[in-house]
């Protein structure tokens, strides 16, 4: 019967609050796909004209090849709590990336920044991941934020999975 007048005069505080649900971190496997692609192509290209224009074009697609396995290889690609991140392979643990090469800043993008992902020509069969964001202010110093393209160097489904578990914003192409 006193629970009720007790409930009166008791502080809110008090109340204990639900802890939110915590998504996991998560690591996107490496996917070598792309490049086992470009490599069979350009080793087909180089095989099947031997002239100069066959070997000069096989040759780049084939060195592109290599490029995509030594990058899946070395690079991951990183959700956390609050943004999503570009990392090194290390000897015993993932490293920060460094700066980024074109722009400047950390590769470390917050999910709130996000205005529109993809990947192209289709998830299906993606050979860029697309994303744009707000964070990174243009080298003419506006603050519209940034392009962003990759190679499909690792797990799309994961990917496109954790984009929007994580809720970055996407333009539907329906």
């Amino acid at each position: 019967p006193f629970d009720f007048l007790q409930s009166l005069f008791s502080s809110p505080s008090s109340a204990v609050a639900e802890p939110e649900p915590q998504i996991p971190d998560v690591v996107v496997d490496s996917d070598y796909t792309l490049a086992a692609v470009f490599g069979v192509v350009g080793v087909s290209i180089v095989a099947a004209n031997h002239g100069v224009g066959g070997v000069v074009g096989g040759g780049f697609i084939t060195l592109l090849a290599s490029l995509f396995a030594v990058q899946a290889g070395r690079i991951r690609f990183v959700f956390d709590k609050d943004c999503f991140e570009l990392k090194t392979v290390g000897e015993d643990d993932l490293n920060d990336s460094g700066e980024n090469i074109v722009v400047g800043g950390a590769n470390r993008w917050a999910y709130t920044s996000f205005v529109n992902w993809d990947f192209f020509p289709s998830a299906d069969f993606p050979i860029l991941v697309y994303f744009k964001e707000t964070q990174t202010p243009k080298p003419d110093g506006s603050d519209e934020g940034q392009v962003h393209f990759f190679p499909a160097i690792a797990n799309v489904k994961q990917l496109k999975d954790q984009f929007e578990l994580r809720g970055c914003a996407s333009v539907n192409k329906d």
